[in-house]
């Protein structure tokens, strides 16, 4: 209890846990090399309260990510980044919420390379929570820390974080987190997302190569013909599960399949109605029919089929 109070409220904690801190160290290349050849760019270290921690490092990584423009699907320009926003969050938060404060040895470092980010923090994975089951098995370590960052909106719900980090790698092109443990310090290695290739490409999703008239926007017969069974597929579902989807609601649906990045407002200009009707509607099939990937600003919806 004594040692979360001073993490947490602590004027300086690092007075009696110095090395309760978290540094970043960015690499030039692919290896972490020493002596005459060492490649350290970047080396900042973060103090304070766990919460001030997470919120400088958080900041501060975002400044190292870089960010890619490319024609996407339904020949629209879309923008990814090195690392999705969320990942950088919930891993960091991970990091500083289950470290073995215990071992006062060594720092949590988050080290940037080339092709990836690895997050190595004190102690090993925490309960029964192993390489095989950490997507769906939830064991906080500090679970009054846990419950203090949940507190303030970076922990979103318990036990959810690290299966979202792995589906945002997937749907951006990316692997999964991989884990090792050295001695006391785990390892988290998240793979960058691998830049896109021209929608001219043939390894690009089919659904890019579809033709679209960027002028007058419309999309071809294949992909009308595409949306239309999504959504009779999900009529019929609404029907088994005894749910209500109204006509504002399944052109809410089409116009996400057309567009997947299309915004809350220019969906109430296309149906009609309010942004808070549109949200209203939303909430009811979020889980359901639909989700949102990524942020708000930078994410996109996803239908579940």
């Amino acid at each position: 209890m004594s040692t979360a109070c001073i993490l947490l409220f602590g004027k300086y904690p690092q007075k009696f846990f110095p090395r309760a801190r978290t540094r970043f160290i960015r690499y030039e290349g692919v290896d972490e090399k020493v002596g005459a050849e060492m490649n350290v760019i970047k080396d900042v270290t973060f103090e304070g309260t766990i919460l001030n921690q997470v919120k400088k490092t958080i900041e501060f990584i975002e400044t190292q990510v870089r960010e890619h423009t490319f024609l996407g699907q339904h020949a629209q320009f879309v923008t990814k980044r090195d690392y999705p926003e969320f990942v950088i969050q919930e891993m960091t938060v991970n990091a500083c919420c289950h470290r073995a404060y215990n071992i006062k040895g060594t720092e949590i470092q988050i080290k940037m390379f080339d092709d990836r980010l690895v997050f190595e923090s004190p102690g090993k994975l925490p309960g029964q929570v192993k390489p095989n089951n950490i997507r769906h098995t939830h064991f906080s370590r500090n679970p009054k820390i846990a419950a203090f960052l949940k507190a303030y909106h970076f922990v979103k719900e318990f036990g959810e974080g690290f299966d979202r980090i792995c589906r945002e790698q997937e749907v951006n092109g990316a692997n999964v987190p991989s884990f090792r443990t050295d001695e006391f310090i785990l390892k988290i290695t998240v793979p960058k997302v691998t830049e896109k290739v021209n929608v001219n490409d043939e390894k690009v999703n089919v659904n890019v190569t579809e033709k679209v008239n960027v002028n007058n926007g419309k999309v071809s017969e294949k992909v009308n013909v595409n949306r239309q069974g999504l959504i009779e597929k999900m009529i019929e579902r609404a029907k088994m599960n005894g749910d209500k989807l109204t006509g504002n609601r399944i052109t809410i649906l089409e116009l996400m399949i057309d567009n997947p990045y299309v915004s809350v407002i220019e969906l109430s200009k296309a149906v009609g109605i309010s942004v808070n009707s549109i949200m209203r509607n939303i909430d009811y099939m979020r889980g359901k029919y639909l989700r949102r990937v990524g942020a708000d600003k930078n994410g996109f919806w996803e239908i579940i089929e």
